[in-house]
């Protein structure tokens, strides 16, 4: 059995022996890959797409953490936490909801089986396996319908909107070992666990809720991978921690649609001339005629880190760097997308890593910034190597065809990440690897001077990620 365990936002440096005991025992016995890369946007449903894809949202659809669909509304963007409204659009686009093929898909045309359960929301957990190529369960809702009125039999009523988050992942961990294990018997289980995410939202970086969270889920952790050990046939459970994206402090509030309406460039905050969806605006009617006004705008902005324009207008607006740069563009792309600015400042706790954000939280991400796009990656068991630090870039693009290579299983060809060689226990080692790094930019000249706007990645193996987007302004 293969397990992929999903910690929603954890940084790899709040993986430690004094919060985190067991994970970071199993870092140490195990894999450890700390140069490892979420897709941008930074965000949970982009990268719980990639998750199930092996892709960057260029392939599989999901371009941001929220969506301009106008058939579900055209007044405002539709956040992806809904999978009702996710799959709406599917249905009226009429294809999939994730434009590439799925994990799930490939193991059940093979004749085997994958699991997924989730404690964030239910359209996080829907993207993980939106075809139901197996079971899912969410806290509030369990696909198929079949599922959830057996989970209603055994574990009550699904839980309501008012359940904590530990009540959540309590529940969906018990109707996997319960229900999904003994009943699917899969080969693979995804398990998303939205913490820490919550508590650093709210509370900040190392604040003492955000350590709460790590202690219990680390102690979560241990308790669910003894019972798959017991459940899993000969003992033999491969893990795969991975996180979705890293995070960043709010160190200084910007509201952008604000900015615009100020700009002139936005009849009013409600209105859907531009359409503000997390890093993405939605130009509509004539305020596509303004693009070039509103990209540079945006380039002009102090608070704006990158701004990134859709590959097929780049010509309306010099300077832009395009969505392709971050392995974006797809048909649900907006016109312009962008990234806040970001710098190495450091909480009140002593965290690093801060941004510019329109939010009252705490701490959050989706921006370029290497606090965000650097997620946690470990691995350990029967299959991979012991006590061995990966330096090699990485990222949870290469998770599912890292999977489908431990059961013998090929790669989709539409699948962008790269079967993890490095950290088997019969591959290469990581440091015979020839890694290189590369850069891209953007240059605008503006009154002021040279605006400089630069991409740097690394590469291994013929495959590239994104490390970071970086903003030299004039002097």
């Amino acid at each position: 059995m293969i397990l992929i365990i999903v910690w929603d936002g954890l940084r790899p440096d709040m993986v430690t022996a004094e919060h985190t005991p067991y994970l970071d025992a199993a870092a140490k016995r195990g894999v450890f890959c700390p140069a490892s890369h979420a897709s941008f946007p930074t965000a949970t449903r982009i990268n719980a797409s990639s998750l199930a894809t092996g892709c960057y949202p260029a392939r599989h659809g999901i371009v941001d953490n929220e969506l301009y669909i106008p058939v579900v509304d055209p007044t405002r963007a539709t956040s992806c936490a809904d999978w009702r409204a996710l799959q709406r659009m599917a249905d009226a686009e009429g294809g999939p909801l994730l434009t590439a093929p799925t994990l799930g898909e490939i193991l059940r045309d093979a004749g085997l089986r994958l699991a997924c359960v989730g404690s964030g929301s239910p359209g996080t957990t829907y993207l993980t396996n939106s075809t139901v190529a197996g079971p899912v369960v969410n806290w509030a809702v369990a696909w198929p319908s079949g599922l959830q009125m057996r989970i209603n039999e055994t574990h009550g009523a699904m839980l309501p909107e008012t359940s904590t988050s530990v009540e959540r992942t309590d529940f969906v961990l018990r109707v996997l070992l319960d229900v999904l294990v003994p009943e699917y018997r899969p080969d693979v289980v995804v398990a998303w666990l939205t913490e820490p995410d919550h508590a650093q939202h709210a509370h900040g970086l190392r604040s003492p809720e955000a350590l709460e969270a790590l202690r219990y889920l680390d102690g979560a952790l241990e308790q669910l991978v003894a019972k798959l050990e017991a459940a899993a046939p000969r003992g033999a459970l491969d893990c795969i921690l991975i996180s979705d994206h890293g995070f960043s402090t709010i160190a200084e509030p910007i509201d952008v649609n604000t900015a615009l309406v100020d700009a002139g460039l936005k009849g009013a905050p409600d209105t859907n001339d531009i359409v503000c969806a997390s890093n993405s605006l939605y130009l509509n009617g004539n305020a596509r005629d303004r693009l070039a006004e509103v990209v540079e705008f945006l380039q002009c902005q102090p608070w704006i880190g990158a701004v990134l324009l859709r590959d097929d207008l780049l010509p309306v607006a010099p300077g832009s760097m395009p969505q392709s740069a971050v392995f974006g563009y797809h048909p649900r792309s907006a016109e312009v997308m962008y990234a806040n600015r970001w710098w190495d400042g450091a909480n009140v706790y002593g965290a690093p890593g801060s941004i510019v954000q329109g939010s009252s939280m705490a701490a959050t991400h989706g921006s370029a910034s290497p606090y965000d796009i650097n997620n946690t990656l470990i691995a350990w068991g029967p299959s991979f190597k012991e006590s061995v630090v990966s330096s090699a870039p990485c990222g949870i693009v290469d998770i599912a065809p890292t999977v489908l290579h431990l059961l013998g299983l090929a790669a989709a060809p539409s699948m962008e990440g790269r079967v993890l060689q490095e950290i088997l226990r019969d591959g290469p080692e990581p440091d015979n690897l020839p890694v290189t790094s590369s850069a891209r930019e953007a240059l605008l000249l503006t009154p002021d001077g040279l605006r400089r706007q630069t991409a740097t990645y690394s590469a291994v193996a013929g495959h590239t990620y994104l490390d970071q987007i970086a903003l030299t302004e004039p002097h």
